[in-house]
């Protein structure tokens, strides 16, 4: 669970980031107004943010290709290769 700490004591640690980890609510008279975590932890909330994105836009995908088969929006390999090559030239 984040930390409280107030501007004061949040100025005063800046150079210290081991204060900020896990996060912290900065309060200005015993009111949060900032939300301060390490780069670190950042940077990790950001990659599973992307890990989580691209897991959803795959399950889609998939999801989209079952329908299209149960529809019977198919095509054979040999099509599809034929396909591919003039999309090329």
């Amino acid at each position: 669970m984040p930390n409280t700490m107030s501007q004061k004591t949040a100025r005063e640690g800046l150079s210290n980031p081991e204060l900020f980890e896990g996060g912290v609510y900065v309060t200005k008279n015993g009111v949060a107004e900032l939300f301060v975590q390490t780069a670190a932890e950042r940077q990790l909330e950001e990659a599973e943010r992307l890990r989580e994105r691209q897991s959803n836009a795959l399950l889609k995908l998939v999801m989209k290709a079952r329908l299209e088969v149960t529809e019977g929006k198919t095509v054979s390999p040999e099509i599809a290769l034929q396909r591919l090559r003039s999309a090329r030239k």
